[in-house]
Parts: C-alpha cells; sequence; structure tokens
C-alpha cells in the first residue's frame, strides 16, 4: 500500500501529481542548507567577487587565490580562538595579546582580500602567522625548552597561507625563511632544560624534522597550485579555442550568406537589363537594403528612371518637330493648321489659339480628340 502511495496520480486535469515527499526532495536538493549557506555568506565577507565569463586569466587567478584563502582563513579563525585557552594557562603572558593582534590583522586582510587585494592580505596573513609561532618562541620565559618545540610545527600555517593567498613560488621564500630562523634558534639562541642537552649531542635530530616538514608542505604545496594554475590556464585556452571555432562558423556562414546575396542580386541586375536591352526601360532592379548589392541596384534604378525620363524627351522633341513641320507646311501653302487631335507637345497651346482665331470663337475645343488616344499618331491639316 505505501508503495501505491508513492506513484504519481493523475489530477482531473489529465496532468500527472508529483508526490509531496518528491517535491520537498527536489526543493532541498536545489536550496543550499546549511554548511552551504554559512559558506556562501562567508564568501561575501572575505573572497572577491566571482568573475564573469569573459574575464582574463589573472583575473580567474586572483580570484582562486581570494577564494582558497578564505577558506583557509576559516581554519585559521578557529585556530586563534581556540588558542586563547592554552594562552590563559601557559607561562608566556604576551600570548594573549600576540593571539589578540592576530584576530586583528586577519580580520583587516579579510576585508582586502574581499576587495580584491589579494597580495596585500597575502602578505599580512603570512606575517601574521608567522610572527605568532615566532614571537611565541623567542619570548620564551628562560629561554627555548623542550615545551617550545611543539611550536616549530605551527610554522607551516605560513607555508598554507602563501600558497594560497600568493603566487606559488613564495611558498619556497617563507620555508627557507622559517628554516632559517628555527636554525637560529636552536643554534645560538639560548636553552634549558632537557633540550639543552640533547641539542649538544643531537642537534640534526631535532633540527632536520622542522626542515624536512617545511621542505614537504612547500613542495606539495607549490605542485597543488602549479597543478591548479594549470587546469584554469587549459580551460581558459579550451574557451579560447571554443571561441575562436565560434567566430569562425560565424564568420564562415557570414561568407555563405554574402555569396548568396551577391548571387541574387547579381542574377536579379543581370535580368533587369536584359529587359532593358530588350526595350522594357520601366524596370527596376527588384533589390532591398537586406542585399549587399542594393546600392548597385538603386544606381541602376537611378539610371534606367533618367533614360526613360531622357527617352520620353526624345519622343516628345521628335513629335514636335513633325507637327512644326506640318504647320510649316500648312502656312506655306496659306492655310491654317488644323487640329484633329492632340499632339501632345508644347505647340498643342499655339495650335489651339489659331484654330479659335480662324473659327472667331472664344472657346472651341471639338475638333481636338481625348488626350488619351494614341500619341504617336500626327494630327491631319
Amino acid at each position: 500500500m505505501n508503495n501505491l502511495s508513492r506513484l504519481p496520480v493523475n489530477t482531473p486535469q489529465g496532468e500527472p501529481q508529483v508526490p509531496s515527499n518528491l517535491i520537498q526532495q527536489r526543493q532541498k536538493n536545489k536550496s543550499p542548507q546549511g554548511l552551504a549557506q554559512i559558506l556562501e555568506l562567508w564568501y561575501r565577507i572575505a573572497s572577491p567577487p566571482e568573475p564573469t565569463d569573459s574575464a582574463s586569466f589573472e583575473e580567474r587567478e586572483m580570484f582562486r587565490r581570494g577564494r582558497t584563502g578564505s577558506q583557509i582563513a576559516i581554519f585559521l579563525f578557529i585556530l586563534l580562538f581556540i588558542s586563547y585557552p592554552a594562552a590563559f594557562a601557559g607561562s608566556n603572558s604576551l600570548l594573549i595579546v600576540i593571539l589578540t593582534i592576530d584576530l586583528f590583522i586577519m580580520a583587516l586582510a579579510m576585508g582586502l582580500n574581499r576587495w580584491k587585494r589579494v597580495n596585500i592580505a597575502g602578505i599580512m596573513v603570512v606575517l601574521c602567522f608567522t610572527a605568532s609561532p615566532t614571537l611565541n618562541i623567542l619570548t620564551t620565559p628562560g629561554g627555548v625548552n623542550t615545551i617550545a618545540l611543539p611550536i616549530f610545527g605551527l610554522l607551516v600555517l605560513p607555508l598554507m597561507c602563501a600558497v594560497s593567498f600568493l603566487p606559488a613560488w613564495w611558498v619556497f621564500v617563507v620555508a627557507v625563511g622559517n628554516s632559517l630562523f628555527a636554525l637560529y634558534v636552536l643554534k645560538f639562541m639560548p636553552s634549558s632544560g632537557e633540550l639543552h642537552e640533547v641539542l649538544k649531542v643531537a642537534f640534526p635530530g631535532v633540527f632536520t624534522p622542522i626542515l624536512l616538514s617545511q621542505g614537504i608542505v612547500s613542495i606539495v604545496g607549490f605542485l597543488w597550485v602549479r597543478g591548479a594554475t594549470q587546469a584554469i590556464l587549459r580551460a581558459d585556452r579550451a574557451e579560447e579555442l571554443a571561441e575562436l571555432e565560434r567566430r569562425e562558423i560565424e564568420r564562415q556562414q557570414q561568407e555563405i550568406e554574402q555569396k548568396r546575396q551577391l548571387d541574387y542580386g547579381v542574377e536579379q541586375i543581370l535580368g533587369s537589363l536584359n529587359k532593358v536591352a530588350n526595350g522594357e526601360l520601366n524596370v527596376k532592379v527588384p533589390l532591398d537594403q537586406n542585399n549587399i548589392l542594393w546600392r548597385v541596384g538603386y544606381s541602376i534604378n537611378n539610371l534606367l528612371a533618367r533614360v526613360q525620363a531622357f527617352r520620353e524627351e526624345r519622343l516628345e522633341l521628335a513629335r514636335t518637330r513633325q507637327v512644326a513641320a506640318a504647320c510649316t507646311e500648312a502656312l506655306r501653302r496659306g492655310q491654317l493648321p488644323h487640329l484633329d487631335r492632340w499632339t501632345h507637345t508644347c505647340l498643342d497651346g499655339l495650335l489651339v489659339e489659331l484654330q479659335k482665331g480662324s473659327n472667331g470663337q472664344q472657346s472651341h475645343t471639338a475638333p481636338f480628340s481625348s488626350p488619351h488616344q494614341d500619341r504617336d499618331k500626327l494630327p491631319n491639316f
């Protein structure tokens, strides 16, 4: 019965109804819960804003370092807070002051990290977690003793900070500085208790683990960051190649479209010119502004319009000459020209006035036929 209740059923409208438990599970998967919400809030406070898809490799690398540094900073804050009980219970009273200063510097560094000052924030964090263990060791009452030896293990924290916030090669600089500091403390600073006797007979046995920890952590951190950087670089190159391929496809499509428009435009122009060659002067090149040859078609249409106007003017001039010759011939015979239809020339008005004068009428247009009759027929006089 329980299995049947989990199956989707049909609503009265015929649409499938999803069980409520599946809806709740989907909503739970879509919305971040718990730790994800806390991390998202932390990133808004301490991490640089995420770059856009068109950002350069340098911007992506800066964001990666800033985001990784903000993640490391969470554990650094936790470490500082849990160190307070040990500071109150320890023999070094300055440790409380050192931890308080570290918290202030960390908060300031996270603000700078949010404002995209990742390098400055990284240097501050590295100096902070380098100075804290070194000052704790240097200010130990009575000199260095066996209780201070575990503090040398905290010198790996600056390495993690350097490899997270700063360019990868900085980790070796910090490792060399930590190693020289450990060598100075164990070799030249005064020691007390059992440590003093151990350093006399087995100095390499105490210094070598510190040196190895610095070397191994720095190498591993460098390789890790280098791999992440190369992965981002490969991703950027892949995106660049994809973008270049997309642009090449668009360019080829534009060339194909231009070729199609050229073929179509040339075909329309040749067709129109063939019609003109056959005596059809009223044709036009049917190209719109979307075609690449529309300017050529526009110029050809202007030329055809002028040719048509010139042709009409030539025909009118020929008719005018014929009418003038006929009138001259009639006057030579001592007759007035008699017009029985329109000539559609500039002589129509003169012929009308001559005919009105010959008939003695104010207005007489009966002998004239409609102006819509054949234009090419000459009048009979």
